[in-house]
């Protein structure tokens, strides 16, 4: 054995564990990026049980804007019958005893002045 073939030898054995080492790096980066897409995973999975619950709190929030909005439109139709059965009969009234009044005091102011 001369020179060249320990040489040779050694330059085999290096790039040997040179290989060896780079294979050992490349698995533990795909070990480091299996675990971050396992985290990953259950990051997803919460932010999907986070929007399920939103979901849960906007129908919530939807029936109770429901359900105040037939409130509304109830003591809508009770103030509209209000208005209708009480309160224009009563202006009625009312305008009926001012145009009375009115006449009253046409003819008060005619008849009634003072003569010279």
């Amino acid at each position: 054995m001369n020179i060249s073939d320990l040489a040779k030898l050694i330059l085999f054995v290096g790039l040997t564990v040179s290989c060896v080492g780079i294979s050992v790096q490349i698995m533990r980066l795909l070990s480091a990026v299996t675990d971050n897409i396992k985290d990953l995973r259950k990051t997803v999975k919460n932010i999907g049980t986070l929007t399920d619950g939103f979901v849960k709190d906007h129908e919530l929030i939807t029936e109770g804007i429901e359900s105040l909005v037939a409130v509304v439109k109830k003591i809508k139709g009770i103030v509209n019958l209000i208005s209708k059965k009480i309160i224009e009969p009563i202006a009625v009234i009312f305008g009926f005893l001012s145009s009375i009044n009115n006449f009253f005091e046409g003819v008060s102011q005619k008849f009634g002045k003072k003569r010279e």
